[in-house]
């Protein structure tokens, strides 16, 4: 199932406003595209735009959360990974990922393999050559996949121009909401002015070359204190991220510097050498429970709260709006939809068609 199945010709055309240009506005643009439906996507940064989509790490990695999301969230993010294979074949990445830990630390692997099915409990020999020896306890996940967020949304934008996607380097005026038949709210912490419930979590990561090591699927090594997960790239570049801040100030902390920089020297001596390429910070919204909502209000539909599931759950969510704009089911609609009124209470579809 991808989103390739909207394009039948029996679809009414609609003229629909989407704002903000992150990974959850692109996916929607590209959602609705397949319908033939009149996009703008309105953005005051440009598209593509410098925002925490961009400074994303990329993990299509369902099971390697599944301490902290429910099985439903598990099954929409494969689909997700499906969808990703469909749009964009020669971006993704399916390799899985490897959860790895220090002797001293192997308890938290073998806590975090209780909460996985059966059939995934399941050490295995080195998948990366390059790890060393004293790494002896390993879990490969090989559902699971990565992508370049960077190139990837280029190429997305790309894609969205070809089908006639209009751009507007502009902040959208709520003024003009009665001009469109639908207006997709994607702001990320841009909308926080307008929703309470959402707060900034910032993430920081660390960019280095390492020409002496290689990896050829994301490694996530299991501490009692922050997960550390580096993530390959072209060129022996790597990207390593470890903290989540409950903070919405800008810029690396001196702290969060270090840690990420011992931890992967940790990983292999070979990083000492490595050069920094950069070293930045990203704020992601996220509400209460860490789980992203649509909500809907007259002709407003709002997608926010990916925290750190935005390319992993955002197609998903971008078909869920679509299918709903088109009086079409999806099974992954009543994940999402929660009510305005009492955010804590989900809403199922069915509510919010009798509603609107």
């Amino acid at each position: 199932m991808g989103l390739s199945r909207h394009n039948s010709p029996m679809v009414k055309s609609l003229n629909i406003a989407i704002t903000g240009a992150g990974i959850m506005g692109l996916s929607a643009a590209y959602a609705l595209s397949q319908t033939r439906h009149k996009i703008t996507l309105y953005d005051p940064k440009g598209v593509p735009a410098n925002n925490a989509s961009s400074m994303a790490g990329g993990m299509l990695a369902p099971y390697a959360e599944i301490e902290h999301m429910p099985q439903a969230f598990i099954e929409a993010g494969l689909e997700g990974i499906k969808i990703w294979q469909n749009i964009m074949p020669d971006q993704i990445r399916q390799n899985g990922s490897l959860l790895i830990a220090h002797d001293e630390d192997r308890y938290i692997l073998e806590r975090f393999k209780q909460h996985l099915p059966p059939e995934k409990q399941i050490s295995v020999e080195p998948l990366e050559p390059q790890l060393p020896k004293k790494f002896t306890s390993m879990l490969h996940l090989k559902e699971e996949a990565h992508l370049d967020p960077a190139p990837t949304l280029s190429k997305l934008c790309d894609m969205l121009k070809d089908k006639g996607c209009i751009f507007q380097s502009s902040t959208y005026a709520p003024a003009h909401q009665n001009d469109y038949d639908y207006v997709i709210d994607c702001r990320g912490m841009g909308a926080a002015q307008d929703d309470p419930d959402l707060r900034g979590v910032k993430g920081e990561i660390l960019i280095v070359q390492n020409k002496e090591f290689s990896l050829s699927r994301p490694v996530r090594l299991m501490h009692p204190r922050y997960p550390l997960y580096i993530v390959p790239r072209e060129d022996n570049i790597f990207m390593i991220g470890a903290t989540n801040i409950e903070s919405a100030g800008d810029g690396v902390s001196l702290r969060s510097g270090l840690e990420l920089m011992s931890a992967l020297y940790s990983l292999h001596p070979s990083f000492g050498e490595a050069q920094i390429i950069d070293m930045k910070a990203g704020i992601r919204p996220a509400y209460p429970d860490n789980f992203p909502r649509i909500t809907i209000e007259d002709n407003v539909i709002r997608c926010n709260g990916l925290f750190r599931h935005g390319f992993l759950l955002a197609p998903v969510m971008a078909e869920c709006v679509t299918d709903y704009t088109e009086n079409r089911h999806n099974k992954f609609t009543d994940l999402f939809w929660r009510d305005n009124n009492d955010p804590d209470h989900q809403r199922s579809e069915k509510d919010l068609r009798n509603a609107a």
